[in-house]
């Protein structure tokens, strides 16, 4: 009778240590609100998908580590509430870190996990008590509040990624190699695994490029849009290395003479290039500034990129109104009008996107007027034609 007891006792603490066991690590809180509010409220604030970080520092435990074997750091949280009542809930959350480790003692680079430091889950859960102390209880309240939070994720994400790229480049100057694989094949097929009986995610068109996220055997990981990866044969691309154009996105404040800024203003896009139609867009009027004669018409095109980059830069620290694109008027006789969205400048500058794919991705119109083989002839590209006239005249004085 006593073994049994005994036996019985055993597990009913195995069954109370049985959470905790499972979250080696994790950082918990007691928090006042019912499972289904809580599991919401994460849900808003996007702990549910995982990030990239800056830099190990901060995040990790890197007592032992040497930082410059270890790139794309990355985190995602483990999460588990468990209620204690109808309205009270324990969470526990642990963060998983990884970086993609490049140290000699490998033949091939991997991924790694590392132990985190506390400071993820700490915040993660300092923002979920914010969110809901501050909730109300008017829908149509919290739907305001639940947009502006998503909208500052959002910032915050961006914030993250310019300051990672700016870290990179001050720990090496001389910007790792980007590889990119151009689409070489008709009808091929970018699949959701490296297998053939895998679902098809996109049929992408010929000369479309995408970055490369990683090498398994025949197959390539590659960078789609909006987080999402997909897997290519490698016979089916051309594989390129971008190192040089992504040390030239980032080397945004080399001057370009030639040319100077005679005015610039915000406002709506009136044209009829898609990417920024009806979106507000910095304006920019150029002019040659009388310094060199027959200007090369590929200067014009550096100017555009360099005004592009710089303007990017200032915008991300800026608290006033955000912009979705820039768009450049060059007022002399030869013309030009260069137009570029903030996400792909900013996947340029950031070395995600080459100078290529950046220049098929940019309105240059008309493409004769910028000089470069690269961009594609007028027929294929949005004019902008429909620019109102009060932003097409050039300024007087």
């Amino acid at each position: 009778m006593r073994i049994l007891l005994r036996c019985l006792l055993l597990v009913m603490i195995a069954a109370v240590l049985s959470p905790a066991q499972t979250m080696r690590g994790a950082v918990e809180r007691e928090l006042p609100f019912p499972l289904p509010t809580v599991k919401a409220a994460l849900e808003n604030l996007g702990a549910f998908t995982g990030s990239r970080l800056p830099s190990l520092e901060g995040f990790a435990d890197i007592s032992r580590l040497n930082l410059n074997d270890y790139q794309r750091p990355y985190y995602e949280y483990k999460i588990e509430l468990e209620p204690e009542g109808e309205k009270k809930v324990i969470v526990r959350v642990r963060a998983n870190v990884s970086a993609w480790y490049t140290g000699p003692d490998l033949p091939e680079p991997e991924y790694r996990s590392l132990e985190s430091n506390g400071h993820l889950e700490n915040d993660l859960l300092d923002r979920l008590s914010d969110y809901l102390r501050d909730k109300s209880a008017d829908a149509a309240t919290l739907t305001q509040w639940i947009a502006t939070a998503r909208q500052q994720k959002e910032d915050s994400d961006r914030r993250i990624a310019a300051l990672q790229g700016q870290l990179k480049q001050a720990e090496n100057p001389h910007v790792d190699p980007v590889d990119y694989a151009s689409v070489t094949r008709p009808r091929s097929a970018i699949l959701s695994a490296p297998e053939e009986r895998a679902g098809v995610l996109l049929h992408p068109q010929l000369d479309d490029e995408f970055q490369i996220l990683e090498r398994k055997g025949a197959w390539l990981k590659l960078q789609l849009e909006n987080g999402v990866v997909g897997w290519v044969r490698a016979a089916e691309v051309q594989t390129t290395t971008a190192s040089a154009e992504a040390a030239a996105g980032r080397a945004k404040n080399a001057p370009v003479p030639g040319f100077e800024v005679i005015r610039e203003n915000t406002d709506e896009f009136l044209g009829d290039w898609e990417r920024l139609k009806g979106k507000r867009a910095l304006y920019i009027w150029a002019r040659p500034d009388g310094s060199a004669l027959n200007m090369p018409l590929g200067n014009r095109l550096k100017f555009v990129q360099n005004v592009f980059s710089e303007r990017y830069q200032e915008m991300i620290h800026s608290s006033q109104d955000p912009t979705e694109g820039i768009v450049v008027i060059f007022v002399d006789d030869l013309g030009g009008v260069a137009a570029a969205s903030m996400d792909d400048i900013r996947s340029w500058v950031e070395g995600t996107l080459s100078q290529a794919a950046f220049l098929k991705k940019c309105s240059l119109d008309p493409p004769s007027a910028f000089g470069d083989a690269n961009i594609a002839p007028p027929a294929k590209r949005a004019q902008h034609s429909s620019l109102h006239a009060r932003k097409a005249t050039p300024p007087t004085g």
